[in-house]
């Protein structure tokens, strides 16, 4: 019997077969070749590499660092080729996950079987959302769980390569991974700009952000901030969307200016935290408004598939058109976690 000196985990993941049909499980079921593989082949509590990586691992193909390997060395086996598509679709969740502002207006993200999809809701009066005690043998106060009249919009968000495998067969992996995340980040950037719509009009349920008046039209103060952070009772404002402009005007408040409360900024370039909500700056924030929301409880995303590239065309070197794309949408869970303060009005 031939001594194999390969470590066991590389030694399990040498028993993993690959071929294309490995990407018809993954369409079928919405997952990722690395979920796929995870089930195949799954990772111990002490692995340092994920299923995925042992496969690259295996066959020697390094996309990190001054050793990174050419894109070529992909296509160098029938083997290798397999693990491409999920290379590229790796890399663009990496730049989907880098792009912060995402996370911190999204409460939780579920993924659906199905291109529609309805969000639920609470219905109840002023009075049973005090939920007061009760004497005995009184009823408790009931609230009702409702699914919202319209089905969420569910968008196709993604990009085209427009690349061919000539330009790109001999470029270094490592350098290939970064132009990978940037179209992930763009995506991200897309979602984004939905997440905030549907914070602010609403997801076609009749539930549009409540609107705020500052005290005097065209002027901001720290007393509208803090009547505004106040008005989100019993939820609470723990973070703000802004346009550039907007936050110049937040971050000048003479509230802001302090030297110990700026000195995040001046040494790191961190952003104030006015009142302790994160403070995220997107030209896709109409002038003159702020959106403050709570995000525990805002924005639900959904999702019908993660990342999905056109996997046989890239095994096959087809890349000029290939499509990446993710399914996904954003609807309102609740409403009251999510107002507008409107500075000219």
């Amino acid at each position: 019997m031939e001594k194999t000196f390969l470590p066991e985990s590389l030694q399990r993941a040498a028993k993993v077969k690959l071929d294309e049909e490995l990407y018809s499980k993954c369409a079928l079921r919405g997952w990722s070749l690395t979920d796929i593989l995870e089930e195949i082949n799954p990772s111990d509590p002490d692995d340092v590499l994920d299923a995925f990586e042992r496969q690259l691992k295996l066959r020697d193909i390094k996309i990190a660092g001054e050793g990174a390997d050419i894109i070529e060395r992909f296509f160098a086996s029938n083997d290798n080729k397999i693990l491409f598509p999920e290379f590229v679709g790796r890399q663009i969740r990496i730049g989907i996950e880098q792009y912060n502002k995402l996370k911190h207006v999204v409460a939780t993200r579920t993924r659906i079987n199905d291109d529609t999809y309805k969000t639920l809701y609470l219905t109840n009066s002023d009075e049973e959302k005090r939920l007061a005690k009760t004497s005995e043998g009184a009823s408790l106060p009931s609230v009702e769980i409702k699914t919202s009249e319209h089905t969420l919009k569910i968008y196709k968000y993604g990009r085209y390569l427009e690349t061919t495998y000539e330009a790109m067969r001999r470029k270094k992996a490592n350098v290939v991974v970064v132009f990978l995340r940037a179209i992930g980040i763009q995506i991200a950037k897309d979602k984004f700009a939905d997440a905030v719509d549907v914070a602010i009009n609403g997801d076609g349920n009749s539930n549009a952000a409540e609107v705020v008046n500052t005290a005097s039209t065209g002027t901001l103060t720290y007393s509208d901030l803090v009547d505004f952070w106040l008005g989100f009772d019993p939820y609470v404002m723990n973070a703000m969307v802004v346009n550039k402009a907007t936050a110049q005007t937040v971050l000048n408040l003479s509230e802001f200016k302090d030297p110990e409360v700026g000195l995040g900024f001046l040494t790191k370039g961190d952003l104030v935290s006015p009142l302790g909500c994160k403070l995220i700056v997107d030209e896709t924030m109409p002038a003159d408004k702020i959106l403050g929301l709570d995000n525990r409880y805002a924005i639900e995303e959904v999702f019908e598939t993660g990342i999905i590239t056109e996997a046989e065309k890239l095994i096959r070197k087809q890349i000029e058109g290939t499509a990446v794309s993710e399914t996904a949408g954003f609807g309102k869970l609740f409403n009251e976690a999510t107002k507008i303060l409107n500075i000219s009005w």
